[in-house]
């Protein structure tokens, strides 16, 4: 959680933290006018933002057909590995390691994807800007599902009510039946052009290639649309908004008075909000907040200074051939800057869900939300690399006021998602 203070941000700090009337639970406790502003900026109003870059975004066929795939080892390349490998349903959609096993070991560790339609850039370095290229990418990785566009192509075909969902959702396949045009395995690895799959790749002509990799980013935009109805809201403190808007200035009897206090916290002294903002808890930008150095991970990382060169390279980005809708595109991506201000830096987390989704940050650094408040409150060393985010500030909680925040936190909890989301279905048409 950051604790940013901006500028704009002093003139509320001098408002936000006023003297509560009581501690002792229940209605007693008093929220000051500004805190309440301040907390209401965390609402949902409205569902997630439309993708009109995957025309099928909201299409329940397709959402169907990608739940089906989301949760089918067939797509890897041993058949033994799913999306759901790192992104495990009874862990909030995150994995319970600090990095996930697959065909290989992730190099970060896998975020949650509850709320993630809300999200701007995917990714704990943003290299992705739609949900379909978050989805596409794992398949092919080889320390993840390790298949290949071929191979992903050739089993949608081959059996017949895959075949059948994606003819009814996307049209036609091109004539997979030629495997002298369409070879069994095959996609491009740019670092590696004696790979057997790359040969077999680059045997193909244009056409066949995009052809079949039209296929792929379909099966990816279906998946994508199974993950946007992952939405997980109607939290204890979602409640609590609802006693504002009633008029009640105590926030109701749903959360504690320490959560109570962590949530004064949190818009006060804390200054968490001027990172973690909006609904879901994020700014959605990228920070560099000083973790310790871990063995698991690669601690020289350039975070997001690396994510944003990958992002302009990819193929399936909002701006390419692939996008079903550039109009909005290039408002991100034309005015990306690779700044050094960007070494070191990674994705503002969401808040909601947290209680389901241990560890914490991109190498899973934390295993309690405890390890994580008290990080922000100590904030001792530099990062391993670039610099801390300079208006970041350790705040030299007490271990009562810590617990409040931790109290807080977990008062972001939402309701269970459907069980009918939480599974394979029987087919996917």
């Amino acid at each position: 959680m950051l604790n940013v203070v901006t500028r704009l941000c002093w003139p509320l700090f001098f408002f936000a933290c006023s003297p509560k009337a009581s501690d002792t639970g229940g209605t007693s406790f008093e929220f000051s006018a500004t805190e309440i502003i301040l907390l209401n900026r965390h609402q949902f109003d409205s569902g997630p933002p439309p993708d009109t870059t995957n025309a099928v975004s909201d299409s329940e066929a397709a959402a169907k057909l990608g739940q089906y795939l989301f949760f089918d080892e067939a797509l890897s390349g041993n058949g033994e590995h799913s999306c759901a490998t790192c992104h495990q349903p009874e862990h909030g959609f995150s994995d319970p390691e600090a990095l996930s096993t697959a065909t290989g070991s992730t190099e970060r560790h896998s975020p949650t994807i509850v709320n993630t339609a809300y999200n701007r850039w995917y990714y704990w370095d943003g290299r992705c800007d739609t949900l379909w290229c978050q989805a596409a990418a794992p398949l092919e990785a080889s320390n993840e599902q390790g298949t290949n566009r071929l191979a992903v192509a050739h089993y949608l075909f081959s059996d017949s009510d895959l075949n059948a969902a994606y003819t009814a959702i996307f049209g036609a396949f091109p004539d997979l039946s030629d495997t002298d045009r369409f070879p069994a395995n095959a996609r491009p690895v740019i670092d590696d052009e004696e790979d057997p799959s790359h040969i077999a790749w680059t045997s193909m002509t244009a056409e066949d290639q995009e052809a079949a990799t039209r296929v792929f980013v379909n099966a990816a935009k279906a998946i994508a649309a199974f993950e946007r109805k992952l939405i997980q809201r109607d939290s204890d403190f979602d409640e609590m908004l609802d006693a504002f808007m009633d008029g009640d200035s105590s926030g109701g009897s749903t959360l504690t008075d320490s959560a109570k206090r962590g949530a004064t916290m949190f818009v006060g002294d804390g200054m968490c909000w001027a990172c973690h903002a909006g609904p879901t808890f994020t700014n959605m930008e990228f920070h560099n907040v000083a973790l310790p150095e871990i063995a698991e991970i690669d601690n020289q990382s350039a975070g997001r200074y690396d994510g944003i060169a990958a992002l302009l390279d990819n193929p399936f980005n909002s701006m390419g051939k692939y996008s079903d809708d550039i109009t909005d595109a290039d408002l991100k991506l034309t005015h990306l800057v690779q700044s050094p201000e960007e070494i070191g830096t990674f994705k503002t987390p969401g808040l909601r869900n947290l209680v389901d989704t241990a560890p914490y940050m991109h190498g899973g650094h934390f295993e309690t939300l405890t390890d994580v408040v008290r990080h922000y409150s100590d904030m001792d060393d530099p990062p391993p690399i670039g610099h801390r985010e300079e208006l970041l500030l350790p705040r030299g909680w007490s271990d009562a006021e810590i617990a409040d925040l931790v109290a807080f936190l977990e008062s972001l909890q939402g309701r269970p998602i459907d069980d009918s989301l939480l599974n394979q279905p029987e087919s996917p048409l």
